[in-house]
Protein backbone atom coordinates (compact mmCIF):
# COMPACT_ATOMS: atom_id res chain seq x y z
CA UNK A 1 0.00 0.00 0.00
CA UNK A 2 2.59 2.49 -1.15
CA UNK A 3 2.31 6.06 -2.38
CA UNK A 4 5.82 6.85 -3.57
CA UNK A 5 8.14 9.50 -4.95
CA UNK A 6 10.93 8.14 -7.14
CA UNK A 7 13.79 10.50 -7.98
CA UNK A 8 16.22 10.27 -10.87
CA UNK A 9 19.16 11.30 -8.70
CA UNK A 10 21.52 12.15 -11.55
CA UNK A 11 19.02 14.43 -13.31
CA UNK A 12 17.87 15.98 -10.04
CA UNK A 13 21.38 16.83 -8.89
CA UNK A 14 22.40 18.11 -12.31
CA UNK A 15 19.48 20.53 -12.07
CA UNK A 16 20.64 21.69 -8.61
CA UNK A 17 24.13 22.30 -9.98
CA UNK A 18 22.76 24.22 -12.98
CA UNK A 19 20.64 26.51 -10.80
CA UNK A 20 23.58 27.19 -8.50
CA UNK A 21 25.87 27.89 -11.45
CA UNK A 22 23.29 30.18 -13.07
CA UNK A 23 23.10 32.48 -10.06
CA UNK A 24 26.82 32.27 -9.43
CA UNK A 25 27.42 33.45 -12.99
CA UNK A 26 25.54 36.68 -12.24
CA UNK A 27 27.35 37.13 -8.93
CA UNK A 28 24.92 35.85 -6.31
CA UNK A 29 25.30 33.29 -3.55
CA UNK A 30 22.46 30.79 -3.28
CA UNK A 31 20.62 30.05 -0.04
CA UNK A 32 18.41 26.94 -0.34
CA UNK A 33 15.03 27.29 1.34
CA UNK A 34 14.02 24.19 3.33
CA UNK A 35 10.62 24.63 4.92
CA UNK A 36 7.23 23.05 5.48
CA UNK A 37 7.15 19.46 4.28
CA UNK A 38 10.50 19.93 2.58
CA UNK A 39 8.80 20.36 -0.81
CA UNK A 40 7.71 16.71 -0.54
CA UNK A 41 11.25 15.38 -0.07
CA UNK A 42 11.40 15.98 3.68
CA UNK A 43 13.51 18.70 5.26
CA UNK A 44 16.25 16.27 6.33
CA UNK A 45 16.71 15.07 2.77
CA UNK A 46 17.06 18.62 1.47
CA UNK A 47 19.52 19.53 4.23
CA UNK A 48 21.66 16.61 3.01
CA UNK A 49 21.43 17.81 -0.58
CA UNK A 50 22.43 21.31 0.56
CA UNK A 51 25.55 19.86 2.17
CA UNK A 52 26.40 18.17 -1.14
CA UNK A 53 25.94 21.56 -2.84
CA UNK A 54 28.50 22.99 -0.38
CA UNK A 55 26.42 26.02 0.54
CA UNK A 56 27.25 27.78 3.80
CA UNK A 57 23.69 28.85 4.64
CA UNK A 58 20.17 27.50 4.35
CA UNK A 59 16.82 29.08 5.26
CA UNK A 60 13.91 27.54 7.16
CA UNK A 61 10.33 28.76 7.41
CA UNK A 62 9.95 29.45 11.12
CA UNK A 63 11.46 28.90 14.55
CA UNK A 64 9.73 25.52 14.90
CA UNK A 65 11.82 24.16 12.04
CA UNK A 66 15.09 25.33 13.57
CA UNK A 67 15.77 22.54 16.04
CA UNK A 68 15.97 19.75 13.46
CA UNK A 69 17.74 21.97 10.93
CA UNK A 70 20.54 22.64 13.42
CA UNK A 71 21.05 18.88 13.66
CA UNK A 72 20.81 18.24 9.91
CA UNK A 73 22.98 21.14 8.71
CA UNK A 74 26.27 22.44 10.13
CA UNK A 75 26.28 25.95 8.67
CA UNK A 76 24.23 29.09 9.26
CA UNK A 77 20.44 28.91 9.26
CA UNK A 78 18.23 31.88 8.45
CA UNK A 79 14.67 31.92 9.77
CA UNK A 80 12.36 33.55 7.23
CA UNK A 81 9.33 34.20 9.43
CA UNK A 82 10.14 37.31 11.45
CA UNK A 83 10.68 37.31 15.18
CA UNK A 84 7.52 38.60 16.90
CA UNK A 85 7.83 39.24 20.64
CA UNK A 86 4.05 39.05 21.18
CA UNK A 87 4.02 35.39 20.11
CA UNK A 88 4.87 34.09 23.56
CA UNK A 89 5.06 30.39 22.67
CA UNK A 90 7.40 31.06 19.74
CA UNK A 91 9.44 33.46 21.86
CA UNK A 92 10.08 30.72 24.40
CA UNK A 93 11.29 28.45 21.61
CA UNK A 94 13.59 31.17 20.29
CA UNK A 95 15.11 31.60 23.74
CA UNK A 96 15.61 27.85 24.24
CA UNK A 97 17.31 27.33 20.89
CA UNK A 98 19.48 30.45 20.95
CA UNK A 99 21.05 29.58 24.30
CA UNK A 100 23.49 27.29 22.50
CA UNK A 101 23.10 28.26 18.83
CA UNK A 102 23.03 32.05 18.58
CA UNK A 103 26.15 32.14 16.42
CA UNK A 104 24.54 29.95 13.75
CA UNK A 105 21.00 31.37 13.66
CA UNK A 106 20.00 34.43 11.63
CA UNK A 107 16.69 35.98 12.65
CA UNK A 108 14.53 38.17 10.43
CA UNK A 109 13.49 41.48 11.98
CA UNK A 110 10.44 43.21 10.53
CA UNK A 111 9.56 45.51 13.42
CA UNK A 112 11.36 48.09 15.53
CA UNK A 113 11.30 45.84 18.62
CA UNK A 114 15.02 45.14 18.47
CA UNK A 115 15.24 44.98 22.25
CA UNK A 116 12.73 42.11 22.31
CA UNK A 117 14.81 40.11 19.86
CA UNK A 118 17.94 40.78 21.88
CA UNK A 119 16.25 39.60 25.07
CA UNK A 120 15.65 36.09 23.69
CA UNK A 121 19.26 35.86 22.50
CA UNK A 122 19.20 36.95 18.83
CA UNK A 123 22.73 37.93 17.85
CA UNK A 124 22.52 37.91 14.04
CA UNK A 125 19.67 39.27 11.93
CA UNK A 126 18.49 40.55 8.58
CA UNK A 127 16.26 43.63 8.35
CA UNK A 128 13.19 42.86 6.25
CA UNK A 129 11.67 45.70 4.24
CA UNK A 130 7.97 45.84 3.45
CA UNK A 131 7.69 45.09 -0.25
CA UNK A 132 4.60 45.00 -2.45
CA UNK A 133 3.99 41.48 -1.13
CA UNK A 134 2.56 43.27 1.93
CA UNK A 135 3.07 40.38 4.33
CA UNK A 136 5.88 41.27 6.74
CA UNK A 137 8.43 44.04 6.72
CA UNK A 138 9.45 47.49 7.85
CA UNK A 139 8.21 50.50 5.88
CA UNK A 140 10.92 52.92 4.85
CA UNK A 141 10.22 55.40 7.66
CA UNK A 142 10.72 52.65 10.27
CA UNK A 143 13.72 50.93 8.73
CA UNK A 144 16.08 53.53 10.15
CA UNK A 145 14.76 52.91 13.69
CA UNK A 146 15.68 49.23 13.44
CA UNK A 147 19.12 49.87 11.98
CA UNK A 148 20.77 50.82 15.27
CA UNK A 149 20.85 47.23 16.51
CA UNK A 150 24.46 47.20 17.71
CA UNK A 151 23.46 48.80 20.98
CA UNK A 152 21.27 45.74 21.56
CA UNK A 153 24.19 43.42 20.76
CA UNK A 154 22.66 42.30 17.45
CA UNK A 155 24.71 42.19 14.25
CA UNK A 156 22.73 43.22 11.18
CA UNK A 157 23.86 41.22 8.16
CA UNK A 158 21.95 43.16 5.52
CA UNK A 159 18.57 43.82 3.94
CA UNK A 160 15.99 41.13 3.16
CA UNK A 161 13.41 41.58 0.40
CA UNK A 162 10.58 39.09 -0.10
CA UNK A 163 9.00 39.83 -3.46
CA UNK A 164 5.69 38.70 -4.95
CA UNK A 165 5.81 36.06 -7.67
CA UNK A 166 3.77 38.22 -10.06
CA UNK A 167 5.25 41.50 -11.23
CA UNK A 168 4.25 44.23 -8.73
CA UNK A 169 1.28 46.20 -10.00
CA UNK A 170 2.65 49.63 -9.11
CA UNK A 171 5.66 50.90 -7.21
CA UNK A 172 7.27 54.22 -6.31
CA UNK A 173 10.77 54.81 -7.64
CA UNK A 174 10.90 58.53 -6.90
CA UNK A 175 14.19 58.10 -5.04
CA UNK A 176 15.97 56.79 -8.14
CA UNK A 177 17.73 59.06 -10.56
CA UNK A 178 17.01 58.42 -14.21
CA UNK A 179 18.60 59.79 -17.34
CA UNK A 180 18.22 59.48 -21.07
CA UNK A 181 20.83 56.73 -20.99
CA UNK A 182 19.28 54.81 -18.11
CA UNK A 183 15.58 54.51 -17.35
CA UNK A 184 14.69 52.29 -14.39
CA UNK A 185 11.06 51.99 -15.49
CA UNK A 186 12.10 50.03 -18.57
CA UNK A 187 13.51 47.29 -16.34
CA UNK A 188 10.11 46.32 -14.93
CA UNK A 189 8.39 46.90 -11.62
CA UNK A 190 10.10 44.02 -9.80
CA UNK A 191 13.59 45.29 -10.61
CA UNK A 192 12.49 48.85 -9.91
CA UNK A 193 11.16 47.90 -6.47
CA UNK A 194 14.41 46.20 -5.54
CA UNK A 195 16.49 49.15 -6.70
CA UNK A 196 14.30 51.62 -4.81
CA UNK A 197 14.82 49.68 -1.57
CA UNK A 198 18.57 49.39 -2.18
CA UNK A 199 18.77 53.14 -2.65
CA UNK A 200 16.89 53.74 0.61
CA UNK A 201 18.93 51.18 2.51
CA UNK A 202 22.24 52.55 1.20
CA UNK A 203 22.02 55.79 3.16
CA UNK A 204 20.90 53.95 6.31
CA UNK A 205 23.70 51.41 5.96
CA UNK A 206 26.22 54.23 5.56
CA UNK A 207 25.01 56.00 8.70
CA UNK A 208 25.04 52.85 10.85
CA UNK A 209 27.96 50.98 9.23
CA UNK A 210 25.77 48.11 8.06
CA UNK A 211 26.81 45.62 5.36
CA UNK A 212 25.84 46.51 1.82
CA UNK A 213 24.27 43.10 1.35
CA UNK A 214 20.79 42.10 0.18
CA UNK A 215 18.98 38.77 0.36
CA UNK A 216 16.31 38.37 -2.35
CA UNK A 217 13.52 35.96 -3.13
CA UNK A 218 11.69 35.31 -6.41
CA UNK A 219 14.18 36.89 -8.79
CA UNK A 220 15.47 35.21 -11.93
CA UNK A 221 19.07 35.21 -13.09
CA UNK A 222 18.08 37.67 -15.82
CA UNK A 223 16.44 40.02 -13.33
CA UNK A 224 19.43 39.83 -11.03
CA UNK A 225 21.76 40.67 -13.89
CA UNK A 226 19.58 43.73 -14.63
CA UNK A 227 19.64 44.71 -10.95
CA UNK A 228 23.42 44.48 -10.84
CA UNK A 229 23.81 46.51 -14.02
CA UNK A 230 21.46 49.17 -12.66
CA UNK A 231 23.39 49.24 -9.38
CA UNK A 232 26.50 50.09 -11.34
CA UNK A 233 24.67 52.96 -13.08
CA UNK A 234 23.28 54.22 -9.76
CA UNK A 235 26.52 53.82 -7.79
CA UNK A 236 25.04 51.18 -5.50
CA UNK A 237 27.62 48.66 -4.32
CA UNK A 238 25.91 45.53 -2.99
CA UNK A 239 26.61 41.86 -2.58
CA UNK A 240 23.71 39.56 -3.41
CA UNK A 241 22.20 36.41 -1.99
CA UNK A 242 19.20 34.64 -3.51
CA UNK A 243 16.85 32.54 -1.38
CA UNK A 244 15.34 29.83 -3.54
CA UNK A 245 13.00 26.94 -2.84
CA UNK A 246 10.46 25.87 -5.47
CA UNK A 247 12.65 26.62 -8.49
CA UNK A 248 15.53 24.74 -6.92
CA UNK A 249 13.86 21.63 -5.55
CA UNK A 250 10.92 21.28 -7.96
CA UNK A 251 12.40 22.81 -11.09
CA UNK A 252 13.15 19.47 -12.77
CA UNK A 253 9.75 17.72 -12.81
CA UNK A 254 10.91 15.05 -15.26
CA UNK A 255 13.31 13.80 -12.59
CA UNK A 256 10.41 13.12 -10.23
CA UNK A 257 7.85 10.32 -10.52
CA UNK A 258 4.89 10.12 -8.14
CA UNK A 259 2.99 6.84 -8.19
CA UNK A 260 0.28 4.98 -6.35
CA UNK A 261 0.07 1.18 -6.22
CA UNK A 262 -3.07 -0.52 -7.52
CA UNK A 263 -4.29 -2.60 -4.56
CA UNK A 264 -7.61 -3.99 -5.81
CA UNK A 265 -9.57 -4.09 -9.06
CA UNK A 266 -13.27 -4.95 -8.78
CA UNK A 267 -15.45 -5.96 -11.70
CA UNK A 268 -18.79 -4.15 -11.43
CA UNK A 269 -22.32 -5.26 -12.07
CA UNK A 270 -24.98 -3.08 -13.64
CA UNK A 271 -25.58 0.01 -11.46
CA UNK A 272 -23.55 -1.48 -8.62
CA UNK A 273 -23.17 0.85 -5.64
CA UNK A 274 -19.74 1.33 -4.03
CA UNK A 275 -17.81 3.36 -1.49
CA UNK A 276 -18.65 5.16 1.71
CA UNK A 277 -21.38 7.12 -0.06
CA UNK A 278 -22.66 4.10 -2.02
CA UNK A 279 -22.38 5.86 -5.36
CA UNK A 280 -23.85 4.30 -8.48
CA UNK A 281 -21.30 2.93 -10.97
CA UNK A 282 -23.33 4.47 -13.84
CA UNK A 283 -22.17 1.84 -16.30
CA UNK A 284 -18.48 1.81 -15.42
CA UNK A 285 -17.08 -1.69 -15.73
CA UNK A 286 -14.38 -1.63 -13.06
CA UNK A 287 -13.49 -0.02 -9.73
CA UNK A 288 -9.82 0.53 -8.91
CA UNK A 289 -8.47 0.95 -5.37
CA UNK A 290 -5.11 2.78 -5.44
CA UNK A 291 -2.69 3.91 -2.75
CA UNK A 292 -2.87 7.65 -2.16
CA UNK A 293 -5.50 9.53 -0.17
CA UNK A 294 -6.06 12.64 1.88
CA UNK A 295 -3.32 11.67 4.36
CA UNK A 296 -0.88 11.89 1.45
CA UNK A 297 -2.33 15.15 0.14
CA UNK A 298 -4.26 13.70 -2.80
CA UNK A 299 -7.05 16.05 -3.98
CA UNK A 300 -5.94 18.81 -1.63
CA UNK A 301 -5.55 22.03 -3.60
CA UNK A 302 -4.91 25.67 -2.81
CA UNK A 303 -7.46 28.20 -4.07
CA UNK A 304 -6.58 29.51 -7.52
CA UNK A 305 -6.98 33.00 -8.89
CA UNK A 306 -9.57 32.97 -11.70
CA UNK A 307 -8.22 36.08 -13.36
CA UNK A 308 -9.01 35.41 -17.02
CA UNK A 309 -12.14 34.45 -18.97
CA UNK A 310 -10.50 31.13 -19.84
CA UNK A 311 -9.73 30.30 -16.20
CA UNK A 312 -13.25 31.26 -15.14
CA UNK A 313 -14.65 29.03 -17.88
CA UNK A 314 -12.51 26.13 -16.67
CA UNK A 315 -13.77 26.68 -13.12
CA UNK A 316 -17.40 26.58 -14.31
CA UNK A 317 -16.77 23.42 -16.35
CA UNK A 318 -15.09 21.74 -13.36
CA UNK A 319 -18.03 22.68 -11.16
CA UNK A 320 -20.53 21.17 -13.59
CA UNK A 321 -18.45 17.98 -13.91
CA UNK A 322 -18.34 17.66 -10.13
CA UNK A 323 -22.10 18.16 -9.89
CA UNK A 324 -22.59 15.15 -12.19
CA UNK A 325 -20.02 12.99 -10.40
CA UNK A 326 -17.39 13.20 -13.13
CA UNK A 327 -14.39 14.48 -11.21
CA UNK A 328 -10.96 13.76 -12.68
CA UNK A 329 -8.48 12.32 -10.24
CA UNK A 330 -4.75 13.15 -10.35
CA UNK A 331 -4.08 9.47 -11.11
CA UNK A 332 -3.46 8.51 -14.72
CA UNK A 333 -2.99 5.31 -16.70
CA UNK A 334 -1.55 5.30 -20.23
CA UNK A 335 -1.67 9.10 -20.11
CA UNK A 336 -5.39 9.41 -19.31
CA UNK A 337 -6.71 10.63 -15.98
CA UNK A 338 -9.09 8.27 -14.20
CA UNK A 339 -12.29 9.59 -12.58
CA UNK A 340 -12.83 9.57 -8.82
CA UNK A 341 -15.66 7.26 -7.79
CA UNK A 342 -16.01 9.40 -4.64
CA UNK A 343 -13.78 11.76 -2.64
CA UNK A 344 -10.50 10.07 -1.68
CA UNK A 345 -10.28 8.14 1.58
CA UNK A 346 -7.48 8.72 4.07
CA UNK A 347 -4.92 6.38 2.48
CA UNK A 348 -6.53 5.18 -0.75
CA UNK A 349 -8.64 6.47 -3.61
CA UNK A 350 -11.46 4.75 -5.48
CA UNK A 351 -11.39 5.27 -9.22
CA UNK A 352 -13.51 4.25 -12.20
CA UNK A 353 -11.99 2.57 -15.23
CA UNK A 354 -13.14 0.62 -18.25
CA UNK A 355 -9.58 -0.40 -19.17
CA UNK A 356 -9.40 -4.20 -18.94
CA UNK A 357 -5.57 -4.21 -18.96
CA UNK A 358 -5.28 -2.52 -15.56
CA UNK A 359 -4.41 -5.02 -12.84
CA UNK A 360 -3.37 -5.30 -9.20
CA UNK A 361 0.28 -4.32 -8.76
CA UNK A 362 0.31 -1.75 -11.55
CA UNK A 363 1.56 1.75 -10.75
CA UNK A 364 -0.55 4.79 -11.56
CA UNK A 365 1.20 8.11 -12.15
CA UNK A 366 -0.12 10.87 -9.92
CA UNK A 367 0.06 14.62 -10.49
CA UNK A 368 -0.04 16.38 -7.10
CA UNK A 369 1.56 19.43 -5.51
CA UNK A 370 4.74 18.33 -3.74
CA UNK A 371 4.36 21.12 -1.19
CA UNK A 372 1.14 19.56 0.13
CA UNK A 373 2.11 15.92 -0.26
CA UNK A 374 3.44 13.30 2.17
CA UNK A 375 4.91 10.19 0.60
CA UNK A 376 5.11 6.75 2.18
CA UNK A 377 8.56 6.27 0.70
CA UNK A 378 11.08 8.31 -1.27
CA UNK A 379 13.31 6.32 -3.61
CA UNK A 380 16.39 7.17 -5.64
CA UNK A 381 18.51 9.40 -3.37
CA UNK A 382 21.28 7.90 -1.25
Amino acid sequence: MTFSLTIDAASFRTHLQNVTAGYSKVGAALTPVIKGNGYGFGRGCLAHESKLMEVSRIAVGNVWELNQALIDFAGEIAVLEPFVASDITATQEWKRILQDNASRVIATLSSTDIAGASTVGVRKAMLEAQTSLSRFGLPENELIHAADAKRHNIEILGLSLHLPIADPAAISISNLETSTNFNVRKLGNRVGEVLSWLKSYQSIASDYSLPMHVSLSHVTEKELAAIKQACSELNLEFTFEVRIGTKLWLGAPKALKIRGSVLEVHELGDHQHVGYQQVDGHGHKRLVVVSGGTAHGVALAAPLQRTTIRKKGIAVAEGLAQAFGKVKSPFSYHGANLLFAEPPHMHVSLLWTDDLSLKVGDQLDCNVRNTTTAFDVILGLD
